[in-house]
């Protein structure tokens, strides 16, 4: 795969662009403590209950949407979320690497399962839709990036040819997903080498690490 000749790239949010301290720290740690406060139990016991109420919604659309958690939980999750938001980090060398590839021509899409509000919230932090041709939130499509029918939506959506579009995640299940419907191009942002069997990505473990196919 050769990222120069690439026309589109389909570029994921969390875990590519932004880091995943927020939301672990967000859902993991900070939920968990509204949750005992509200309901008067120890921080403990409140990990255990959401950490089981969030499993059970793995890998669905309602595990993203937090209209869905506010209501489960009885609890304001965008408020909550804007309480944190210092924890929102770019990655390194992220914005400089999008700033490159606008430079260069190239049509970016930020494909993404974050819910809209959540979205919202984080630009209000780093504001890099500016870089985007267009945005996609999974939950515009009624469906999320882990099933096969939402690539071929997008395609249609977008109006592009996955034969000039790379597709950058850091979850391989999306990954495994885009390739089933078409998409070939694939990057993994991960520190470890794609375990899977089914598909063999370009493995890298920063974005920015991409720019020098660009140079």
């Amino acid at each position: 795969m050769q990222l120069k000749v690439m026309k589109n790239f389909l570029i994921d949010l969390d875990g590519v662009i932004l880091n995943l301290e927020y939301d672990n720290f967000f859902w993991q740690e900070h939920i968990p403590q509204v949750y005992a406060k509200i309901h008067k139990v120890s921080f403990t016991q409140a990990q255990s209950i959401t950490r089981q109420i969030f499993n059970y919604k793995r890998k669905t659309m309602d595990w993203y949407d937090i209209d869905y958690w506010s209501n489960m939980l009885a609890i304001d999750i965008k408020k909550e979320k804007e309480r944190n938001m210092e924890k929102i980090k770019l990655l390194k060398g992220a914005e400089d690497f999008l700033k490159n590839l606008s430079k260069n021509n190239k049509n970016l899409f930020l494909i993404t399962n974050a819910h809209k509000k959540t979205l919202n919230v984080k630009m209000k932090k780093y504001d890099i839709r500016k870089y985007f041709k267009s945005i996609v939130c999974s939950h515009e499509l009624n469906y999320i990036k882990e099933e096969i029918q939402f690539w071929y939506i997008l395609k249609n959506k977008l109006q592009i040819s996955f034969e000039d579009s790379v597709l950058i995640e850091d979850t391989l299940d999306n990954l495994i997903a885009a390739q089933s419907a078409g998409l070939k191009n694939l990057v993994y942002i991960s520190k470890k080498k794609s375990l899977s069997r089914i598909i063999d990505p370009l493995t890298t473990e920063y974005f920015s690490d991409l720019s020098s196919a660009f140079q």
